[in-house]
């Protein structure tokens, strides 16, 4: 699940929320999730939640915020868009 910054309430803590955002993604019974081994249930539990937070615009607006994130190399043909006309001094 997201990290929103806000601390979990402890009696909202679930044990298997990871298992069940699998099982629900994937279609198989906990059981057969966890014969998966580690590598492959985190790949899974990561698309699950990618597919889960495509379906809504601010869901989409969270992964491209986290997508940025992630870029360590300026974008310099947007920033050329961006500040297109601005005298550089």
């Amino acid at each position: 699940m997201p990290d929103t910054g806000e601390e979990e309430k402890g009696y909202l803590k679930t044990d298997t929320e990871d298992l069940k955002f699998v099982s629900d993604y994937t279609g198989l019974d906990f059981n057969r999730c966890l014969e998966i081994d580690c590598y492959t249930f985190k790949l899974l539990l990561r698309d699950a939640f990618i597919y889960k937070m495509r379906q809504t615009e601010s869901g989409r607006g969270y992964l491209e915020d986290c997508y940025l994130l992630t870029q360590t190399k300026p974008d310099k043909k947007r920033l050329r868009q961006m500040f297109k006309g601005c005298d550089s001094k």
